[in-house]
């Protein structure tokens, strides 16, 4: 159902997990445990899928915060985010344990990022598609993170199941964004390393190459356990990278 990070699993009150396509109860291309509603899934099987990951995870799903997710660098703060309002966009959400709330992000090939400090205080997860990457939404969100007080050095994170760069090629006008050691030029079309940059930004922002670890695979490369959005295209489920406080 959902993979973890060692190094966050560690950190007092903390909850947090990168889930698969599997242990829930949706059906055809949605199956089993899409965490979305785009797309055209059964409402009520998005809902049992949520109830059965928060189950799993050891959090109580009304704290769970979610954004609309548009590519682009913005960063919400969850505790201003209203679960009865339509979500805001941003493709990061900052919460602190005095909060009490999980935040998460949807994806199906792009970038999970899940941050938070080793004194279990604030976290962070962030959606990062190339366009996000290009933003430098990882780095804007760990600006974020540490005008709390945070110093950079004490941050743990991991990224999360992705599509790797085998599997990611892309037009020149897209490869061209990035810098050259992200690119491989081998073959007939460019392929770029979203890892290897995500890895990048947080290392510029100040996060010890030792506290960024890497949980799961390559989204494109295993159908039995990911959703792809490359390689299945549109009517299908998402996968949920989560992270927050618990035992307030």
């Amino acid at each position: 159902m959902f993979d973890q990070a060692p190094g966050l699993a560690a950190l007092p009150g903390v909850v947090h997990g990168f889930t698969d396509r599997n242990g829930g109860v949706s059906e055809g291309r949605y199956a089993t445990l899409n965490l979305a509603s785009k797309w055209g899934d059964d409402l009520d099987a998005v809902a049992q899928n949520r109830a059965r990951l928060a189950a799993a995870a050891g959090f109580a799903l009304p704290r769970l915060r979610c954004a609309k997710q548009v590519h682009g660098h913005d960063v919400v703060e969850a505790a201003t985010v209203d679960p009865d309002e339509p979500p805001p966009e941003a493709d990061a959400l900052v919460c602190r344990r005095d909060d009490g709330l999980v935040v998460g992000v949807l994806t199906a090939d792009c970038v999970p990022v899940l941050v938070a400090d080793e004194a279990g205080t604030i976290a962070a997860a962030i959606h990062a598609g190339w366009r996000g990457v290009v933003a430098e939404i990882v780095e804007r969100t760990l600006a974020v993170v540490t005008a709390a007080g945070v110093a950079p050095s004490r941050l743990r994170a991991a990224i999360g199941p992705c599509i790797e760069q085998a599997a990611f090629e892309v037009g020149e006008e897209v490869a061209q964004r990035f810098a050259p050691a992200f690119v491989d030029r081998s073959a007939a079309r460019a392929h770029v390393d979203l890892v290897a940059a995500v890895r990048a930004q947080l290392q510029r922002a100040g996060v010890p190459a030792a506290s960024i670890e890497r949980v799961g695979a390559c989204t494109h490369a295993h159908p039995q356990r990911y959703f792809s959005f490359r390689r299945d295209g549109a009517g299908i489920g998402q996968m949920l990278a989560f992270i927050g406080f618990v035992g307030r």
